[in-house]
């Protein structure tokens, strides 16, 4: 009896590499819809990359390491972030069996489970190993106040304005996925078994094709990702707490032509990826110093123009100075 591991699987899907543009939750929802399967421990990379036009970066305040994949580390040499090509994680093959299955579930869990809620989806047809899926959808928020009780990185309060070099970015709109009070996946077997036999008769009993069980989730947010405007431009900051004390695996297609390169910013290592030579972000990692927690930020271009100064200097005012 196998089992999908929700929040490992969406970590993993938060990192899959493509270029700024559309919402976050939105091209993790459209890649799970095609790939939301048992996966070996891969985590792709939505909305993790730079915007890094080779001259422009070449300033007072930055400098380079130029390699197509790179790497974060913390103050002791430990990876926090790693990049690879898409090729070196195999990619598991489904089966007709497994799509039908995963396309019933998806149409289960964008219409039955509500902005901010989690749960168990069991779905009876075309499932031999008793497979079950727990599943979330983010919650949006337009408050700011809101947002501030939700998003909390310890000693990095969040900003209801971000300031570029030559205009400030007002807060728009958000999006939250809250960490679950309960990881089921680390249950024994023999719960898990019991938690399969009480969903089969859910179903059984409803007449559906399908049973859910609510997942309560805490209030601590594992993924948010916030718009910031100014005028038509738009940009993107999403923050990804990683608790798992293992270091993310950003995957990349190669046919996407990305480029990766590091500079520095207030002797803070931050990784430039460019996608196409066009499209640029900005990734770096905060590790808090009691909890030791990593939270990822990517700062991108959503909508409009916005040059590669401007994103530098928005997050001169995000990133702390380093000891290093």
């Amino acid at each position: 009896m196998k089992h999908n591991d929700p929040e490992h699987e969406l970590k993993r899907l938060f990192q899959k590499v493509e270029p700024s543009g559309t919402d976050l939750q939105d091209r993790i929802m459209s890649l799970i819809h095609k790939e939301s399967a048992p996966k070996e421990r891969f985590i792709v990379k939505h909305r993790v990359g730079v915007l890094l036009i080779a001259g422009l970066l070449l300033t007072a305040s930055t400098g380079f390491a130029a390699m197509n994949y790179q790497s974060l580390f913390n103050d002791k040499g430990d990876v926090l972030l790693e990049e690879k090509p898409l090729t070196a994680d195999p990619v598991h093959q489904l089966s007709q069996e497994e799509q039908l299955r995963l396309g019933r579930m998806n149409e289960i869990w964008m219409n039955e489970i509500k902005p901010g809620e989690a749960a168990l989806i069991y779905v009876v047809p075309n499932n031999p190993h008793h497979q079950f899926d727990i599943r979330s959808n983010p919650l949006r928020v337009e408050n700011f106040e809101q947002l501030s009780h939700m998003v909390h990185v310890p000693g990095i309060p969040l900003s209801q304005k971000l300031s570029g070099a030559s205009r400030t970015y007002t807060f728009q709109k958000a999006s939250v996925s809250m960490e679950y009070k309960q990881d089921v996946y680390e249950l024994s077997d023999e719960k898990k078994e019991a938690l399969v036999q009480e969903l089969r008769l859910q179903a059984q009993t409803s007449g559906q094709d399908h049973a859910l069980m609510p997942v309560p989730v805490t209030d601590q947010f594992w993924l948010s990702s916030m718009t910031y405007v100014s005028g038509q431009n738009e940009i993107s900051l999403s923050i990804m707490n990683n608790k798992d004390k293992e270091p993310l695996i950003a995957s990349y297609d190669e046919d996407l032509n990305t480029t990766s390169r590091k500079i520095k910013i207030h002797g803070q290592d931050v990784i430039a990826r460019t996608y196409g030579g066009d499209v640029t972000e900005l990734m770096w990692v905060y590790q808090e110093p009691k909890t030791k927690y990593a939270y990822h930020y990517t700062l991108g271009v959503r909508e409009g123009v916005v040059p590669l100064e401007e994103l530098i200097h928005i997050a001169e005012t995000l990133i702390p100075a380093s000891d290093r």
